[in-house]
C-alpha cells in the first residue's frame, strides 16, 4: 500500500467570501478519482478525514459534505460519526428501498443532516426524492445542467432548502442563481478542488479483521487491548478518530485502554466497520506500510528502553511509555501539533514533561529513542547513563 493518503476538497461559499463547508472527494492511492464500489469510496473519505487527518486540519469550524451511498445508511456506522459537523449527500442515483428511507427519517430524528446532490426538477427524481425533502437540509443544483427557467416558471419544491449551486464558472452563472434564491455556490469561479496529500498510517487490514471477528464475541476488554497493543497504527487512528468524534472519551485518559472502555464495544465495533468498508476493492491489504512499522518500532523501542532502564517497572509506567510513543508519533507522522494533542487529551503531569521537556525518567527515554531513530547511540547512552545503562546495551 502506499504510504501517503490523497483527499479532495472544495469549498462551499457565500459571495462574500464566507465559507459555508467543503466537499470532499474520494481519490484513490494514485491520487485518481476512480469509484467502482460507492461504500468504499464514502467509507474511505470518512476514514481519511475522522482517522488520519482529522476534523481540525481538514475543515475545522465549518461543514464537511460528503457523497454517501444508500446502503451505509443501513448501518450503525452513521451513529458513531459527529451529527452537527458531516452533511450527508445523497447522490442522484442512490438506489431507493423502504428501508434506506426509513432510516434517513430515523438519523433525521437524531439530529443528522443530509443534503440533495444533483438536485432536478425532473419528475422521475421528484418522484424518487419526494418522500425525503422533508429531511433535507440542502439541496445543490448543478449550475451547467439546470435549466434556469425552472426556477421561474415551476412550483419550487425545494423552497424550504437551503440551495447550492455547484459548478459555478464565470459571474454571470453566480449572478443570475443568486437572482433565483441560492445563498451558497460552488466551482472554479471560487476554488478548485485543493488536493490533500498526507502520510498514510494503515493497520493490517487481516488484523482488523480479527478484532472485528473477536468483538462479535463474549471477549473482554484485556483480549481487545491486547490486539490493539500488537497495531500501534491502529492505537493510533482511534486517537484521531476519537479527537475527531468523541472527546469525552479520551480527555483525560491514561491509556488506550482506558479509551476502549470508554468507548464500549458496539461503537469500536461499529468504528472498525468503517475501516474495513474503506478497505473493500483494495488488494494490495497487507503491503508493508512505512509509516505503520515506524510506529510499531517506536513503541517498541521506547519499552524497551523503559524495562533497560527500570527494571520490573509498574504498569503505570509502561502505560505511559506506551502513550508517549503514541502521542508523539501523531506529530510526526500525521501532523498534529504536540500542543493541540496535549490539550484535546490532557494526559498525566509525567507524559506531558517528557513530550515537552524531556524531563524525568520517561522524557530521558523518549530523548534517547528519538537519538536512536537517527543512529545516535554515543547520546542515547548518555542519556541513560544515570539509569545504569550502557552503550553496548543499544546496539
Amino acid at each position: 500500500m502506499k504510504n501517503s493518503l490523497t483527499l479532495a476538497r472544495q469549498p462551499i461559499m457565500k459571495r462574500q467570501d464566507e465559507i459555508l463547508g467543503y466537499e470532499f472527494f474520494y481519490r484513490d492511492h494514485e491520487g485518481k478519482c476512480s469509484i467502482d464500489d460507492p461504500r468504499h469510496a464514502t467509507s474511505s473519505v470518512l476514514v481519511n478525514l475522522l482517522n488520519q487527518i482529522g476534523i481540525a486540519s481538514s475543515f475545522g469550524d465549518s461543514l464537511a459534505f460528503i457523497n454517501t451511498d444508500g446502503p451505509l445508511l443501513l448501518t450503525d456506522i452513521i451513529r458513531t460519526l459527529p451529527k452537527k459537523k458531516i452533511i450527508f449527500e445523497l447522490t442522484s442515483s442512490m438506489r431507493h428501498t423502504a428501508q434506506i428511507h426509513e432510516s434517513i427519517r430515523y438519523y433525521h430524528s437524531l439530529g443528522y443532516r443530509f443534503a440533495l446532490d444533483n438536485a432536478s426538477f425532473h419528475p422521475d427524481y421528484l418522484e424518487a426524492f419526494g418522500p425525503l425533502f422533508a429531511y433535507m437540509e440542502f439541496a445543490k443544483f448543478d449550475a451547467t445542467q439546470t435549466d434556469n427557467d425552472q426556477f421561474r416558471y415551476l412550483p419550487n419544491p425545494f423552497g424550504k432548502m437551503t440551495l447550492i449551486a455547484y459548478k459555478i464558472e464565470f459571474y454571470e452563472m453566480l449572478d443570475a442563481y443568486e437572482q433565483f434564491g441560492f445563498h451558497y455556490f460552488q466551482g472554479f469561479y471560487f476554488a478548485k478542488s485543493h488536493l490533500i496529500v498526507q502520510n498514510r498510517i494503515d493497520p493490517k487490514y487481516a488484523d482488523v479483521l480479527s478484532l472485528f471477528s473477536l468483538l462479535q464475541t463474549e471477549t473482554s476488554v484485556e483480549d481487545i487491548y491486547n490486539a490493539f497493543l500488537r497495531e500501534s497504527a491502529l492505537s493510533l487512528q482511534l486517537i484521531q478518530f476519537l479527537t475527531s468524534t468523541h472527546p469525552e472519551y479520551i480527555y483525560g485518559a491514561t491509556s488506550i485502554k482506558e479509551m476502549i472502555e470508554r468507548m464500549g464495544k458496539n461503537t469500536l465495533s461499529q468504528w472498525l466497520l468503517l475501516i474495513i468498508y474503506s478497505k473493500s476493492g483494495t488488494m494490495s491489504m497487507d503491503e508493508a506500510n512505512q509509516c505503520s512499522a515506524f510506529a510499531q518500532a517506536r513503541v517498541v523501542l521506547m519499552l524497551r528502553l523503559l524495562h533497560l532502564a527500570s527494571p520490573n517497572p509498574s504498569s503505570k509506567l509502561i502505560e505511559d511509555a506506551r502513550l508517549i510513543a503514541l502521542l508523539s508519533l501523531l506529530e510526526e507522522i500525521m501532523n498534529i501539533p504536540l500542543e493541540n494533542t496535549l490539550r484535546e487529551i490532557n494526559p498525566s503531569s509525567n507524559v506531558k514533561d517528557a513530550l515537552v521537556n524531556t524531563s524525568g525518567l520517561l522524557g530521558r527515554i523518549y530523548a534517547a529513542v528519538l537519538k536512536l531513530e537517527i543512529g545516535d547511540a554515543v547520546t542515547a547512552a548518555l542519556l541513560l547513563k544515570t539509569y545504569g545503562v550502557h552503550q553496548d546495551q543499544l546496539v
